[in-house]
């Protein structure tokens, strides 16, 4: 559907001037070529069909370009607010009978290892060093999130870093870490905000919210948060009583 989008957008910039208005007769219909000052339109002959089929596929182009933005709106907001919890099944059942079922999806350890696996591009870097390195070897932007990401791996959580999700108005955000939850398969996000000394920042990152629970994700349920400023910033400690919580 973003391919069609994209494929109709780029179309409707060459697409000739004015819309065609159609008027269904008895056994026939007739064409109207019309403007902002001539909502009615002057009769286009079917002589001229060519251009009346170039109107007809902008009229088209411009309200599948309108509809399908409203139903991506609708779709990305079930899969940000919807995770699916049939491949969690199967964990309930002891281990001498789960190799003996017949069930319907992987398990969450297998559906971990392939998303933890698939590829994905990352936020580019905008000018920032990111000097940090953790162990799973990647470069991120801050010591908070170095310890962040340590911990997670430590407890064997999967999650990827800066990997792009589609809000509700279409924009691409990059939360800090996207993260599979190892019991239940559902995605969280976590966001740390390591500069609250910053107002500028503090505002940046409401607006920011404010786009993420239009889009599905709510802040403490898809959502958390860690934050610091220059007199507390954070620690090792905080990371790992944080990860008991939500993810033991």
């Amino acid at each position: 559907m973003k391919k069609e989008i994209a494929t109709r957008k780029k179309r409707l910039k060459s697409a000739p001037a004015g819309s065609l208005r159609i008027v269904k007769k008895k056994h026939c219909s007739q064409y109207y070529l019309g403007g902002k000052n001539n909502i009615k339109g002057n009769y286009i002959s079917k002589s001229e069909m060519p251009l009346i089929r170039s109107l007809a596929q902008k009229k088209y182009d411009k309200k599948y370009v309108s509809a399908a933005e409203a139903e991506l709106k609708g779709i990305q907001k079930f899969i940000n607010s919807n995770p699916g919890k049939t491949a969690t099944i199967v964990a309930t059942f002891p281990d001498e009978l789960r190799d003996a079922l017949d069930y319907a999806d992987m398990t969450i350890n297998d559906y971990s290892n392939i998303w933890q696996n698939s590829p994905y591009t990352a936020k580019k870097n905008d000018g920032d060093n990111t000097l940090h390195m953790t162990r799973r070897g990647e470069h991120v932007r801050s010591k908070s999130e170095e310890i962040i990401a340590n911990a997670l791996f430590r407890h064997g959580i999967p999650y990827k870093y800066e990997c792009p999700v589609s809000l509700h108005n279409g924009e691409i955000r990059y939360p800090d870490f996207t993260i599979l939850h190892p019991h239940n398969g559902s995605i969280v996000y976590w966001e740390h905000l390591g500069m609250l000394d910053n107002p500028q920042y503090i505002e940046n990152n409401i607006l920011k919210f404010r786009d993420y629970e239009k889009s599905g994700i709510q802040l403490g349920k898809n959502l958390l948060v860690t934050y610091e400023n220059s007199k507390s910033p954070l620690n090792s400690m905080i990371v790992e009583n944080f990860i008991k919580v939500h993810f033991s």
